[in-house]
């Protein structure tokens, strides 16, 4: 077996989280499984030079800057940006030294399966280890989701079945948004600008009529064009945007669910609280509740 090369240093901010799973034997002869995760807040001096380990992995960036270097390519690796590798690869990746820091969701993972999908990943992505994956906040969310489930330290194979689930979920949607961003180079313009018109000012009253306006577009062809291209209607994504920032902020911040709500551009925290049950088969509040389980509680308003 090929000795694996390291070379590292770790500057990284004390609420950095860098957790160690060891999975079962029955996980690691037949499941694709986590074998290291965490969230690191790195500085100036973090890095990480390696080759030939029997390892996956996926870093999602969700502030400041990092350099990879793999496969003869140096990437720039930004918020709403994630890298993919092969870890029996070389690969160099750091803080940029011009942002002085890189905070980064990650995990390393194996085992059945993963090759097959980070091929297919590759092949999606025209063989580039970096994409934007900004516009799908379930890659972020499933990331966390894996660092929420080993946290505790106390795992079995029910958490290690149910982290594969997760992994494949993560792997999956990687590919779907490769393959979507693909797509969306081949999207008319006007359907791109209604998206981008929502994602920018989801938090304001947005109407066909609204958009119509705004884009000089007739709404009926509005509605009926992107319900064809993105199998949405705008009202229908406008609740999801919304939905989607909400859910951040509940796991994130301390704000009252009756703020978020208006912070999502929903005035009326019932509407708010009846399609959030609705779209996520819980209310925010029991939300908020679950993601902090088993976590030293904060001083959260739980308004139902």
């Amino acid at each position: 077996m090929t000795q694996v090369s390291l070379s590292y240093q770790l500057d990284l901010d004390e609420r950095s989280i860098w957790i160690t799973a060891t999975p079962s034997q029955i996980a690691k002869g037949s499941i694709a499984y986590v074998q290291e995760l965490g969230d690191f807040i790195a500085g100036r001096n973090y890095f990480t030079r390696r080759s030939n380990l029997p390892s996956y992995l996926i870093k999602y960036c969700i502030s400041g800057e990092g350099i990879l270097e793999y496969e003869g390519s140096v990437y720039s690796v930004k918020p709403g940006q994630l890298f993919w590798i092969d870890c029996e690869k070389p690969q160099y990746y750091r803080t940029s030294p011009e942002q002085g820091a890189w905070r980064i969701l990650w995990v390393h993972f194996y085992g059945q399966t993963a090759k097959a999908y980070y091929e297919l990943f590759l092949a999606q992505n025209g063989g580039n280890a970096l994409m934007n994956i900004d516009a799908d906040v379930a890659v972020r969310s499933t990331l966390e989701n894996l660092i929420a489930l080993y946290r505790n330290g106390d795992n079995n194979l029910l958490d290690d079945i149910q982290a594969s689930g997760l992994l494949t979920m993560l792997m999956t949607r990687c590919i779907s948004a490769a393959s979507h961003q693909k797509e969306a180079s081949r999207l008319p313009e006007y359907i791109v600008d209604v998206r981008s018109y929502i994602n920018a000012h989801y938090t304001e009253q947005i109407t066909l009529d609204v958009l119509s306006k705004k884009l000089s577009i007739n709404k009926f062809y509005i509605q009926k064009l992107f319900k064809r291209y993105m199998g949405l209607s705008p009202n229908e994504y406008l609740i999801q945007t919304r939905l989607t920032r909400a859910k951040q902020l509940l796991r994130t911040t301390k704000l009252s669910i009756s703020q978020i709500s208006m912070d999502v551009g929903i005035s009326n925290i019932g509407h708010f609280i009846s399609l959030f049950k609705q779209h996520e088969g819980i209310t925010p509040g029991g939300y908020r509740q679950r993601w902090y389980q088993g976590s030293e509680p904060a001083p959260y308003e739980t308004i139902e």
